[in-house]
């Protein structure tokens, strides 16, 4: 027996149903797998520059002071001592910290000594300490970049962003230097030009995009090394390299390409090492090189997802001046990749 025709108004009713449960199934995919992570309005000031009290009636008017008045107030509000007094921040794109400092509790492999030596005789004379330096997903460069700076929680929509971005408007690190008065230098990925559009003093940006390139885009960093070791107006010089991450998009982790191209990052490295402890600072200032990766990357070279090759990244810290053990062997060897900068 042929079932009853459905009436107009059921059938609309249907049809509503069915639509409005797409459009909640969209919404739900939408903010579950693109979510939004508002960040809090303006930025610190002076109040952020002393240390934690129980006094909330500490008000300062520091909308007219020099860069220079804001560093002296930082410094006698905060009460902390500085450690180092310039910054090398050098970013090797796309290198997994187990290249350097193994995984678990296995070593490197040998032919990633072979390929670091001088970094790894650091590390072994308690002249540097090394971290595995979770990233959070995307493990694309731009969010992890913003991380890095500001503590900042990345999401998929970044990906799309990765490709054309736009200035970084939050508050981070990098502006407080700025405001304080530091000159900033930056020598590699333009990405850091492009979230920082008025910021360094000096930079040369090369594009990140052209994978093929795999040294070009490393000579452009490197060339200004000997003259901006010598200057002394800087106060950060971030070096970002690209030929690691671009090696291993053309062949993977295992490309007979990847062997020289860490040899020459631990060849900057060294030249780093040996120019500040041979020349020192005419002004006793003392330097911290941190040596840094944004993401890891998979056995095929590729990176953007939250595997444990690809969130893998590396955070070594190298004080320029010591010549003698002073990072004690440290028991815990991994640490959040955006807490590990953010409070450094």
């Amino acid at each position: 027996m042929a079932g009853r025709p459905l009436s107009c108004g059921r059938l609309a009713t249907l049809t509503f149903a069915a639509v409005l449960l797409q459009i909640i199934g969209l919404l739900l995919f939408v903010f579950g797998f693109f979510p939004v992570n508002p960040a809090l309005p303006g930025i610190s000031g002076a109040e952020s520059y002393r240390m934690p009290t129980c006094d909330d009636s500490f008000e300062t008017d520091n909308g007219n002071l020099l860069p220079e008045q804001l560093g002296s107030l930082y410094r006698d509000m905060s009460q902390i001592p500085s450690t180092f007094d310039r910054i090398i921040l050098m970013v090797i794109d796309g290198l997994p910290a187990e290249f350097l400092i193994g995984r678990g509790d296995q070593p490197s492999q040998n032919s990633m000594w072979e390929a670091m030596p001088y970094t790894h005789s650091l590390l072994s004379k308690q002249r540097a300490i090394a971290y595995h330096a979770k990233a959070a997903p995307p493990t694309v460069t731009m969010p992890r970049l913003k991380a890095m700076v500001s503590g900042a929680i990345g999401g998929f929509l970044d990906v799309a962003f990765n490709f054309n971005t736009q200035a970084f408007l939050d508050d981070n690190l990098l502006d407080h230097f700025y405001r304080i008065g530091w000159k900033l230098i930056m020598f590699g990925d333009n990405t850091w030009t492009k979230l920082f559009p008025s910021l360094f003093t000096r930079d040369d940006g090369v594009s990140s995009f052209y994978v093929k390139d795999t040294v070009e885009v490393d000579f452009n960093v490197s060339r200004h090394l000997e003259a901006e070791l010598a200057a002394s107006d800087w106060k950060l010089m971030i070096l970002h390299y690209l030929g690691v991450d671009h090696v291993g998009h053309i062949g993977g982790r295992h490309s007979l390409l990847m062997a020289p191209k860490l040899k020459e990052m631990d060849d900057v490295i060294k030249m780093i090492h040996i120019h500040s402890s041979l020349n020192g600072d005419d002004h006793g200032r003392r330097m911290l090189l941190v040596v840094v990766s944004d993401h890891g990357m998979t056995e095929s070279g590729n990176h953007g997802g939250s595997s444990y090759e690809e969130t893998d990244s590396l955070a070594v810290f190298i004080d320029l001046q010591s010549q003698s053990p002073i990072y004690a062997p440290s028991m815990r060897r991994e640490v959040f990749q955006k807490c590990c900068y953010y409070h450094t």
